[in-house]
């Protein structure tokens, strides 16, 4: 059911969420022309032409919540409803991604986050699905998937699979039939679905995020510290040998990467099919479908070489049945086309167009 209508999809970060890392976020005027242009009716029908049957719309919590008035604003309302609009006319599906909200952290895995340990911001977040249910509440222009939280992280192991379940029953309170997502701790990680507390609800489905290995994806990214100390050019298939001994010497990265081992000698389609036994196994005794909200190599590796990563994940989920949302389509590093809506990547367009036919 849920990979037959979200089988392949593209990310719209820097839209709704993220805007801050493209627009000047200090100037209403910027902001508005932001909001106005970066998406457009054109860009939708683009991405439909291109044979996605679906688009991922990360959004900001701080964006949408009033919280003193417990509402959700209108203007940014009126930028989701008119995308969303698009998306029906040109008969693509929507996520709609909970990128961001007060009290989260991301990647904080030592010490439990505001946003697991402040029953008001649990509330809020809470507040945010509730009333993003009753705003879509008997919308039947095209299908509507919700996803609960971008990349959680929750250091106590349990008060996620609290949260996650109370904004379940507050968007089935008004909306029963709506579809939910609800991802694994530890940024989406693929490896911790078998911690997640499931519910029996026909509505409810699961999700993860690839990045594997991340040396690999993120290689030489400007934004991490990491990729900034590790700046060397990787292939696929690699050897990961130096890279492994990199993190032996660096044990402030290497706790960021539980799925990377000592043995991890190889970044190969046998590595990808082994971390991805842990999305096979979670189906095969949950009986539960599975998606895939993000994946995507970083435009500072080969483009030659993320085409064969992508290709692989794409043709093992696609086997698997796990519906996917490559990140990105418009910048943010992973993008198809840039800022001016100029195609960036032909070779990756040109791979992910094959394989939609």
């Amino acid at each position: 059911m849920l990979f037959e209508n979200f089988k392949q999809g593209l990310n719209l970060g820097g839209f709704l969420s993220q805007y801050e890392l493209i627009a000047d976020a200090g100037s209403k005027e910027a902001l508005q022309q932001h909001f106005e242009t970066f998406i457009t009716e054109d860009n939708i029908k683009q991405i439909a032409s291109w044979g996605f049957d679906h688009v991922r719309i990360p959004v900001g919590g701080w964006l949408f919540l009033d919280k003193e008035k417990k509402i959700l604003r209108e203007k940014p309302l009126e930028y989701l409803d008119r995308c969303i609009g698009w998306c029906a006319d040109y008969g693509l599906h929507a996520v709609i991604d909970l990128h961001n909200i007060e009290g989260h952290v991301y990647g904080q895995m030592e010490i439990p986050t505001p946003l697991m340990t402040d029953e008001a911001l649990r509330d809020d977040f809470c507040l945010f699905w509730a009333r993003m249910a009753e705003h879509f509440k008997g919308y039947k222009g095209t299908l509507l998937l919700f996803e609960l939280f971008n990349e959680i992280a929750d250091s106590t192991g349990y008060m996620w699979n609290r949260l996650y379940k109370r904004a379940i029953k507050e968007i089935h309170k008004e909306d029963p039939g709506r579809w939910v997502l609800a991802g694994t701790n530890n940024v989406n990680s693929v490896g911790y679905l078998d911690r997640l507390d499931l519910v029996e609800d026909p509505y409810v489905f699961y999700n993860f995020h690839y990045y594997e290995p991340n040396a690999f994806t993120h290689q030489k990214a400007h934004f991490s510290e990491e990729f900034c100390a590790y700046r060397h050019t990787l292939t696929y298939p690699g050897d990961m040998t130096d890279y492994i001994a990199f993190l032996k010497a660096n044990d402030k990265f290497r706790k960021e990467h539980p799925l990377m081992s000592e043995e991890t000698d190889c970044n190969d389609k046998s590595l990808m099919l082994s971390l991805l036994s842990y999305a096979k196994d979670f189906m095969q005794y949950s009986g539960c479908e599975l998606y895939c909200g993000e994946f995507g190599v970083i435009d500072s590796a080969p483009a030659t070489e993320a085409v064969k990563w992508i290709r692989d994940f794409i043709t093992i989920c696609d086997g698997l049945k796990i519906g996917h949302a490559m990140w990105n389509y418009k910048c943010l590093d992973f993008e198809l086309v840039d800022i001016n809506n100029q195609i960036v990547r032909p070779e990756i367009l040109d791979l992910l167009k094959e394989l939609n036919q």
